[in-house]
């Protein structure tokens, strides 16, 4: 029997002053103008060919910024260069961009909390250190039932208060598909691994245009994010893998199914009676990697203690994975038992917040321990960096339904089903019925496309099967003009959001970040930038059920509401003004905003 203790950052020594809530009149400014400047921010985003909605929101927020005084401009840069400028180095004053959201508002810790400020990934990227929004977020961890959810809405009303970040708008998702040649199971999108195992060829006399024989099914997918046919390193921040296919490579310990996180590449497991924080897994007894290898528990130990520190203590602090890290933190200790049995301990943790941990991709000790090593190039930000974290990893080894085969970056990517998979080799049950047999398909192939529409013209043909990225409104429209494609809205995906940088004045003011935030018409800019489809979101988790609501949220949106007429895009600058010197920023005789030297 091994054990080993997983290291633990300590919480940041916080500030002593705390973000306040509303906004403080004050009749003089504390600082004389002559001690002030001009204040100029830069607005970081993506180019409009990659995401025009974001480059639309990005000059739309310039654009007022420059009416109330503040000088705008308007930065694109490739989404790889954008994410490393703001997840991993910190450096920007503001940016647009898409916020990845999760059914569980736990995700909102390493999100918001101020222990993980100077982590990488979305790691509380923003810098936010908020005392009150640390303590309620720490709280629901430990809560269930009512009593999480009253929390979890007071997360969301301290979360108005402090603005660590403005939510914007979620998206309708849609996709299109051809029902003539995939059967997919109702009730979600094809593009996630559930989808992929339940979908079944439709019997037909058509030849697929790209088959090599009449014998051969594959399914073929449109992508118009190139990312995972060149990045498949599940740890990367700067570069972040596709979820779907990283879950389609690795398997994890559970998989949710109906809510509930269920026994996925473990067998079963047991929580330790009398003591929720301990959980006994059983692992499949003849699971494979993909290069035939066996999987034992410590591949699983050594996956969490890679986690915490993907240089393994080779160096003088710990170098935690940025993707994951949250979930990977809830775990405080791994125990081998035997080869197939383990238990994790977690910390003080509701049983419900603790499967989340389940999730996390586990990867293989024989690959990925001779890249736990620093390497000779020190992060843009100088900070430490490992192999494990840089490598692209496009010959994975993973223990998932389907291995990838080919990889052509920028254009392609192929899959296979895995014949030593637990679905393909053993009869499951219960929960995973549905999967009875694996991966339906003889390849899953994502082609690379420019865009929406190109997505649909390749459908149209008979070239492809399904979009496996959110179309957009034009591209959605033009696929329903279509009679042979299907097209449908589910869950959203992501919410487009406006970033402040914390570390920097006046970004680190809520004053001064709930007061760009007011310059915002959500309703005019869901017509403008997603012709009607999405919704305008105040919170991250307004599409959940943990929709805040009730006095205390109203009066949190006070300080929030468009200074303007809502729905009009009308916006008021003098009383825009007003706002900003009520805040604490006088303006200069040209009518610039100023702020300390």
């Amino acid at each position: 029997m091994s054990s080993f203790k997983l290291s633990r950052r300590s919480l940041l020594a916080l500030a002593g002053v705390g973000l306040t809530s509303g906004c403080a009149q004050r009749s003089e400014p504390a600082v004389s103008r002559d001690e002030r400047r001009p204040l100029s921010v830069r607005i970081k985003t993506v180019p409009a060919d990659r995401d025009a909605a974001a480059t639309k929101l990005a000059r739309y927020l310039a654009t007022r910024l420059k009416r109330v005084g503040i000088g705008a401009t308007v930065v694109p840069m490739s989404r790889e260069e954008l994410r490393r400028s703001v997840l991993v180095n910190h450096d920007f004053d503001m940016y647009v961009y898409r916020l990845p959201l999760r059914r569980d508002p736990d995700f909102l810790r390493p999100t918001l909390h101020s222990r993980y400020a100077p982590d990488s990934g979305w790691q509380n990227p923003f810098g936010s250190e908020d005392r009150s929004l640390d303590e309620l977020l720490n709280r629901q961890r430990t809560e269930r039932g009512a009593t999480r959810t009253e929390t979890v809405r007071s997360i969301q009303t301290r979360f108005a208060e402090s603005q660590p970040f403005t939510p914007v708008a979620v998206p309708d998702s849609t996709w299109a598909s051809r029902p003539d040649r995939v059967e997919w199971p109702g009730g979600g999108p094809p593009h996630r691994v559930s989808s992929y195992l339940a979908a079944r060829p439709v019997d037909s006399d058509a030849t697929p245009t790209t088959a090599t024989s009449t014998s051969e099914t594959r399914l073929r997918m449109a992508l118009t994010d190139a990312r995972p046919t060149e990045n498949l390193n599940p740890l990367s921040a700067s570069f972040r893998a596709d979820r779907t296919v990283v879950r389609l490579v690795y398997d994890s310990l559970g998989r949710a199914c109906d809510g509930t996180v269920r026994p996925w590449m473990a067998s079963s497991w047991t929580w330790h009676e009398g003591d929720s924080n301990a959980l006994s897994v059983d692992l499949r007894e003849d699971g494979e990697w993909h290069d035939g290898r066996a999987i034992t528990a410590s591949d699983v130990a050594f996956t969490f203690e890679l986690l915490s520190d993907t240089a393994l203590g080779s160096l003088d602090r710990p170098v935690p994975s940025p993707r994951y890290r949250g979930r990977a933190s809830l775990v405080d200790e791994v125990t081998t038992r035997s080869p197939h049995e383990l238990t994790l301990e977690f910390g003080d943790v509701d049983e419900a917040v603790a499967a989340r941990a389940l999730s996390v991709p586990i990867l293989p000790k024989h690959v990925w321990e001779q890249y736990a090593r620093q390497t000779k190039v020190a992060q843009l930000d100088g900070s430490d960096h490992t192999e494990a974290l840089g490598r692209k990893n496009l010959d994975p080894v993973g223990s998932g339904p389907l291995r990838v085969t080919e990889a052509a970056p920028g254009e392609s990517l192929s899959m296979e089903p895995f014949e030593s998979h637990f679905l393909s080799t053993e009869t499951v049950g219960g929960s995973l019925a549905e999967f009875d047999g694996g991966f339906s398909f003889d390849a899953l192939e994502f082609t690379v496309l420019p865009s929406g529409g190109a997505t649909v013209e390749l459908l149209s043909d008979g070239t492809l099967d399904a979009s496996a990225n959110s179309l957009s409104p034009g591209a959605a429209e033009k696929a329903r003009e279509d009679g042979g494609l299907a097209v449908e809205t589910g869950d959203p995906k992501w919410c487009y959001h406006v970033g402040y940088n914390h570390r920097n004045p006046p970004f680190d003011d809520s004053e001064f970040r709930r007061a760009v935030a007011r310059l915002v018409d959500r309703p005019s800019l869901v017509e403008r930038l997603f012709d009607g489809e999405a919704t305008g979101v105040v919170s991250p988790l307004e599409t959940t059920r943990y929709a805040p609501e009730g006095r205390e949220w109203d009066d949190a949106l006070a300080d929030l509401r468009f200074l303007g007429g809502r729905g009009t895009d009308s916006l008021d600058v003098k009383r825009a003004k007003s706002t900003f010197w009520d805040a604490g920023y006088p303006y200069s005789s040209d009518g610039e905003l100023l702020v300390e030297k």
